[in-house]
């Protein structure tokens, strides 16, 4: 959390992938903010499927902390772009809010996925503890929470001021 937010603080030095903007600003199907927030959305669950999938495929080593590692890097490739899409993103200020809204509401979906299952634990068996899967479910959910609200941050306010109307 510390490095998300000295990243937004700092988000005006912060690199973007110049060559991933130029490429998105050109493309005219890019500045509708529907199929801008659609691609996002896409991004974000590609992103999302492909660290799940190597975390599940890390179970099977027995390298200590690698997982650490894999969710850093994957937070950072998130950040980047996010900040890309962001300054590749031209328009009104209430377009580019619905853009961020459609595009982050992957992370929405998924949290609130996260609050129905935490909602509905249940022992599989009398008197077994459930206390673990339940805080598993609440730490997915503030993880997915977080993942919304940065994503949306660095989407809306942390874009092309001058492109604001």
């Amino acid at each position: 959390m510390v490095l998300v937010l000295v990243m937004i603080v700092f988000s005006r030095t912060l690199w973007v992938p110049s060559g991933m903007v130029e490429r998105l600003s050109k493309k005219k199907w890019f500045q509708n903010h529907w199929l801008s927030g659609g691609y996002l959305f896409g991004i974000n669950a590609l992103y999302f499927g492909a660290t799940m999938f190597l975390l599940y495929l890390l179970m099977f080593t027995d390298i200590p902390y690698l997982h650490l590692i894999l969710m850093f890097l994957a937070t950072i490739v998130s950040i980047l772009t996010w900040s890309a899409v962001s300054a590749a993103w031209t328009g009104s200020f209430k377009n580019r809010l619905k853009m961020a809204l459609t595009g982050s509401s992957f992370y929405l979906i998924v949290a609130l996925i996260m609050v129905i299952e935490w909602l509905s634990v249940k022992p599989l068996y009398p008197h077994e503890d459930t206390f673990m899967q339940a805080l598993g479910w609440m730490l997915g959910f503030f993880v997915s929470a977080v993942a919304f609200s940065i994503c949306f941050i660095f989407t809306v306010f942390l874009g092309n001021r001058s492109a604001r109307v």
